[in-house]
């Protein structure tokens, strides 16, 4: 194998890219091509002196001041992503928040509770199609508020925690168990139910359960069986439910991928009310089948009371049923059930994505934030359709591959306020510090201060910067004092809290953030992906070679033969051409 095609390998397999905070940083708007290729790694970072972890280097395709100001909420994951967990990132892409202690999080979004604004997002073991664990709610400050389980013997899915205006809770659930696949001609089968249920915050209790066995037949499925469903650790997943909502009334919107149907669940006796799309649709298309044609969805949720928005995948793993996948907003009249697209949202790039994805209506300013899932990406549209602010968190190009990928991307207004103090890191032999407060969403300023004592009451002033990323850097002045410390001020200019004072003169580090450990990430299908690149570099390395010693040895042939020609006196002659056709 040549040389060349080494490095390019090496290059598209490296995991991630680090890059300093402090060293010129700045998206890879100029370079998005080798971006999104993987010339930087499947899941660039930056990386910070007084943070001990690592976020995202995302590529700002697009940018534009009409984009809503909220921050956005997200996990990455994957190979490439070594340390995930819930994280906020501004519209410009700086971290404002990262917590690695739980480990892989999922549907990270703010969620109002009794008037409060909470983080709430999934925690627990993945199984590659869903999870087993356990919903957390953190407060302003970052603090787990409550730990939120299913009623009886289950777990939490992954898929869907959503808090309803009355206080209550809707979580996906999935469970194994025996069902009849006579359908399949297997005669003691195993599949996986879809369930959900409808849960008292406050008290636990439960109010509501709904399985999926108990109105959809298994054969009505439009996912292929294959080698599954013949015991318990392949049973079959024929519905998969990967999303609830609830409208006014208490009904349930629920989003079931392998029906390819979106369909409202009666909250009085679990009965079918009505089916959008898959085989049994109810619903006339006033779009010639654009509103009900969408396959393999996530994300069904209500807009306003006659719309919903889902996003179509259009795809089932490698199976593409769409030629790109789409954010949808489809207007709903239940009463004459007719069906209507308002809207698509398509990425710039025209994304086709396998699974995941998101899709949000932004109360502010009216736009439209669409999550790519399985493609690390995000876009934001105007509601008409036109895409604002377009960005990559990850090489969109080596996608299929998996080595980063985050499930939903939401935007929300929050304010928090830790209760640690800002962070400092002192680089004596630079003469600089780098401050940083992770989680505090109100510091418009940074003003360094010292004193001749640690605990001194009194601190001389030094410069003032405006905060402008997650960290910021101090050239320490000769005239400080030893000892350095940095005040947050708000927009006021009021200092409302202050690191801890440390010598100019000695050099400090960050411990890494608490991470669960991820064991080996050399995964089944990583080995065989890397084996096909192998394979095709060392095939492609042996044309490339084949066709240049061609070409070389008839080179070679025509000087020799021309040489001859000349010494002989012998006329090159020349084939006239025929006149090309000018009409």
């Amino acid at each position: 194998m040549g040389a060349a095609t080494w490095v390019s390998l090496l290059l598209l397999l490296q995991p991630s890219t680090s890059r300093a905070a402090g060293a010129g940083y700045a998206p890879y708007a100029d370079n998005s091509l080798l971006y999104d290729w993987g010339v930087y790694g499947a899941y660039p970072q930056v990386h910070y002196e007084s943070l001990g972890a690592s976020s995202p280097w995302p590529n700002v395709l697009r940018s534009d001041p009409k984009c809503d100001d909220g921050l956005l909420f997200m996990a990455p994951r994957g190979r490439s992503v070594q340390t995930p967990g819930p994280m906020i990132l501004d519209q410009q892409g700086n971290l404002v928040w990262m917590n690695t202690e739980w480990g892989q999080a999922m549907d990270v979004k703010v969620q109002s509770y009794q008037g409060e604004d909470y983080i709430t997002f999934w925690h627990g073991t993945d199984n590659g199609t869903f999870g087993m664990g356990y919903y957390l709610m953190l407060d302003s400050s970052y603090e787990v508020f409550k730990k939120i389980v299913p009623v009886g013997d289950f777990t939490g899915d992954l898929h869907e925690f959503r808090i309803t205006d009355h206080g209550t809770a809707l979580m996906t659930i999935y469970e194994k168990r025996r069902g009849d696949l006579s359908a399949y001609d297997i005669a003691d089968g195993w599949l996986i139910d879809s369930l959900f249920q409808e849960v008292d915050i406050a008290t636990g209790e439960l109010l509501f359960q709904w399985r999926a066995s108990d109105h959809f037949a298994v054969a009505a499925s439009r996912a292929p069986i294959g080698k599954f469903g013949r015991k318990e650790p392949t049973a079959f997943d024929f519905f998969h439910i990967n999303s609830i909502d609830q409208d006014a009334m208490g009904n349930y919107l629920v989003s079931s991928r392998y029906m390819c149907a979106v369909v409202c669940i009666d909250a009085r006796n679990g009965q079918v009310l009505w089916q959008l799309g898959g085989a049994a649709n109810n619903f006339t298309d006033l779009s010639d089948g654009a509103a009900t044609s969408f396959s393999w969805q996530h994300h069904a949720s209500w807009v306003d009371e006659s719309t919903i928005s889902v996003f179509d995948n259009g795809a089932y793993d490698r199976l593409r049923t769409s030629k790109h996948s789409s954010g949808l907003v489809i207007a709903l009249d239940i009463a004459t059930q007719t069906a209507e697209l308002k809207q698509s949202y398509v990425s710039p790039q025209k994304f086709s994505v396998g699974s995941q994805g998101s899709v949000q209506t932004l109360r502010k300013s009216g736009n439209v934030l669409v999550g790519w899932g399985h493609t690390p990406a995000f876009t934001e549209f105007s509601s008409a359709g036109k895409a604002l602010c377009d960005v990559h968190i990850g090489a969109v190009h080596l996608a299929r591959l998996g080595w980063c990928k985050n499930y939903r991307t939401f935007k929300y207004p929050w304010v928090g306020k830790p209760k640690t103090r800002p962070t400092v890191v002192v680089k004596p032999k630079e003469g600089a510090l780098y401050v940083s407060w992770n989680g505090a969403t109100q510091v418009d300023q940074w003003r360094l201060q010292s004193s001749t004592e640690p605990g001194g009451k009194r601190f001389a002033d030094h410069e003032v910067i405006t905060k402008e990323s997650f960290e910021t850097k101090f050239e320490i002045p000769k005239e400080a004092a030893e000892y350095v410390r940095v005040a947050a001020m708000d927009l006021d200019g009021t200092i409302f809290a202050t690191s801890m004072p440390i010598s100019r003169y000695f050099a400090t580090e960050i411990p890494l953030m608490k991470a669960p450990s991820r064991g080996s990430s050399i995964s089944i299908s990583f080995v065989v992906e890397f084996s096909i690149l192998a394979l095709l570099a060392i095939v492609g390395t042996w044309y490339f070679r084949s066709v240049v010693r061609q070409r070389l040895t008839h080179g070679v042939d025509w000087v020799q033969r021309h040489r001859r020609a000349m010494a002989y006196g012998e006329e090159t002659k020349y084939e006239a051409l025929p006149l090309q056709d000018q009409r």
